[in-house]
């Protein structure tokens, strides 16, 4: 199932930026929304930067806070930028925020923080 999630953001991620495939933002997108259903938290991500670009922030927003609730640590960063350019209300943000942290709880554990000491690119958060 991993795998089927990946390949599809990543046949979006090369849709969109033109790898081995003719740029098509629309098939992107498509396949973006694909790989969102099926559970990839950087689809989910990449779904906001769309609306976002399209000037949806409303929509941005919500794919935002459904990828920060699942640790998404980019869309965090781009809530604090919403809010901070007026996109965004102080209350959303501390929802996303509350969100993230709530899931960072989740995922917390011994073995995790021992790997996180370890290496810098195993830090979860």
């Amino acid at each position: 199932m991993i795998k089927r999630r990946l390949g599809i953001t990543t046949i979006g991620y090369a849709y969109e930026n033109g790898i081995d495939l003719e740029v098509d933002k629309e098939k992107a997108k498509y396949y973006y929304e694909l790989a969102a259903i099926s559970g990839s938290v950087l689809a989910r991500f990449n779904i906001g930067r769309f609306e976002e670009r399209e000037g949806n922030m409303n929509r941005a927003l919500k794919h935002y806070m459904i990828s920060a609730g699942v640790g998404c640590s980019k869309s965090l960063e781009r809530f604090r930028e919403f809010f901070m350019y007026g996109h965004a209300t102080k209350d959303d943000y501390t929802k996303a925020l509350q969100a993230y942290q709530e899931y960072l709880g989740e995922i917390k554990s011994k073995q995790r923080d021992e790997a996180a000491a370890a290496r810098e690119d195993y830090r979860y958060y």
